[in-house]
């Protein structure tokens, strides 16, 4: 892959299903988007999703292959609960690596990895019978939906980002931290991250331990150990990175979840915020209906393309457009 290239993704789906992906890689590394497509294995359920991920790739490729297939498996008012007991068992696999009872396991270079790593997460679940849906957010992906047969208002709803710049956000960590004065830190978590919700980033999730933060300091060695070349390892920066560290988790995999009753015509966009970064929600969906009416094969890469051609995107991208 090259740098600024657009990879539109191909998959086989029922004719009657229109999806449009597309995806955009802003440097040399490899993308950390991931995204998924998934039908339930009668046909009736649709589950589409985004997975934003920082930090590296490993997160949200994991999440992106491991999380469709469970929420298929049960119904969508557990969603929420899926999500965090998917985080809940990284991190599970990740400490029993550290256990004095125990070696490590095979994969413990993996499970570190998904602690390093983090991702967003935003899915919609679609009876395809009725066309009643569901979502599940979790950070700052995007999901919009359009009503492209309204001639007043085409956002009929929106999804809230969760992450330092959400009122909502602060206000809740505040609330379970208090009295902890540098969780906003040049409005980043600790001067860290943006996200508040997430899979992975278990450096802000791991225990201190019982004696201070001697065993939060052996995770971070281990997270520290598989560090990309070039880059200054956790443990390096240990007291000016964790010096506030005092109640983990500060990061929650407990995701915005509701309902949507889709009609025909709808349209869905999901996206990361690379996207989101650089145009608004009302002039996404304008472009998009723009597309429409000019009958694009690709909705998605449409977007992409009107908005590469006015903004210097500097983020990774991925966009998935579904018309009901």
């Amino acid at each position: 892959m090259t740098v600024g290239q657009t990879i539109v993704p191909i998959f086989d789906l029922p004719e009657d299903l229109q999806i449009h992906v597309v995806q955009y890689q802003h440097t040399e590394r490899p993308i950390e988007d991931r995204y998924s497509v998934n039908l339930s294995d009668d046909g009736r359920r649709l589950l589409i999703g985004v997975y934003d991920g920082h930090g590296g790739p490993e997160t949200a490729d994991h999440i992106s292959q491991i999380l469709p297939s469970r929420l298929l498996a049960h119904p969508s008012s557990q969603h929420a609960e899926q999500f965090e007991l998917l985080d809940n068992s990284m991190i599970s696999n990740f400490k029993k690596d550290h256990s004095i009872f125990r070696r490590r396991s095979s994969n413990w270079v993996h499970n570190a990895q998904l602690m390093k790593s983090g991702s967003a997460a935003l899915v919609l679940d679609v009876d395809l019978s009725n066309l009643s849906a569901s979502y599940a957010n979790l950070g700052d992906c995007r999901l919009v939906l359009c009503d492209s047969n309204s001639s007043q208002k085409a956002v009929s709803f929106c999804t809230t980002d969760l992450n330092m710049n959400t009122p909502s956000e602060r206000e809740r960590l505040i609330q379970e931290h208090p009295k902890e004065d540098y969780l906003n830190v040049g409005g980043r978590l600790f001067g860290r991250l943006m996200c508040t919700r997430g899979f992975g980033d278990g450096y802000y999730k791991l225990p201190k331990g019982i004696f201070g933060s001697s065993l939060h300091r052996k995770y971070i060695d281990t997270i520290s150990s598989i560090e990309r070349k070039g880059k200054i390892p956790m443990n390096a920066q240990y007291a000016s990175l964790f010096y506030a560290y005092k109640t983990p988790p500060y990061i929650t995999a407990w995701p915005d979840t509701g309902n949507l009753q889709l009609k025909k015509g709808d349209v869905v966009i999901l996206a990361t915020d690379g996207l989101w970064d650089l145009v608004s929600t009302e002039d996404a969906t304008r472009i998009v209906l723009q597309g429409m009416a000019e009958q694009e094969n690709n909705l998605a890469k449409f977007l992409l393309e009107m908005v590469k051609a006015t903004i210097s995107i500097g983020d990774d991208v991925t966009i998935l457009v579904y018309r009901a």
